[in-house]
C-alpha cells in the first residue's frame, strides 16, 4: 500500500516542476513582449504607451541622481516625456537573473539608447524591476535604475 502513496507523491512532485517551468517560460516571454513594446513606445516617441506598457498605475521609482522615489504615474509621466523627447531610439536587453514566484516576479535589464541629437553619445541605463501579474498582464510596480551597463 505505501508504494502507490510514494508513486503518488513522485508524480505530484513532477507534475509541480513541470508547472514551475511553464511559469518561469510564460514569466519570460511576458518580459520579452513587455520589452519588444517599450522599444516600440521610444521609438514612436509615444510616452502614454511605454507607461501603459511596462508600469503599474502605483509605480515606485528611484535611481541614481534622484533625490526622491517618483510615485505613481503623475509624477513619472514627465520624466518619460522627456526621455522619448531627447531619444531616438532603445533596445532593451534583459540579463538572464531573473526570477519568479506566483504572481511577482523581478528582472535585470539594460536600456542601450540613441539620442535625437544624432552627435551626442549612446547611453545606457541598467534597471532592476520588480514585477507584479497584474488583470492587464505583467507590471512594473517598483524600479531602481542605475546609468551604465551590466
Amino acid at each position: 500500500m505505501k508504494f502507490p502513496t510514494l508513486s503518488a507523491s513522485l508524480a505530484a512532485c513532477a507534475l509541480s516542476s513541470a508547472a514551475i517551468a511553464d511559469d518561469a517560460a510564460d514569466f519570460d516571454a511576458a518580459l520579452a513582449e513587455r520589452y519588444r513594446a517599450v522599444e516600440a513606445a521610444i521609438e514612436a516617441r509615444d510616452g502614454a504607451r511605454w507607461f501603459r506598457e511596462l508600469y503599474d498605475d502605483d509605480i515606485v521609482l528611484t535611481g541614481e541622481g534622484s533625490p526622491a522615489a517618483v510615485r505613481g504615474r503623475a509624477a513619472l509621466m514627465p520624466v518619460i516625456a522627456e526621455i522619448v523627447r531627447t531619444t531616438r531610439s532603445c533596445t532593451l536587453t534583459p540579463d538572464p537573473a531573473r526570477g519568479q514566484s506566483g504572481a511577482l516576479g523581478y528582472s535585470f535589464v539594460t536600456y542601450d539608447c540613441a539620442p535625437d541629437d544624432a552627435s551626442a553619445p549612446r547611453y545606457q541605463v541598467r534597471a532592476l524591476f520588480v514585477w507584479a501579474r497584474k488583470v492587464q498582464g505583467w507590471r512594473v510596480v517598483a524600479e531602481t535604475y542605475l546609468m551604465g551597463r551590466m
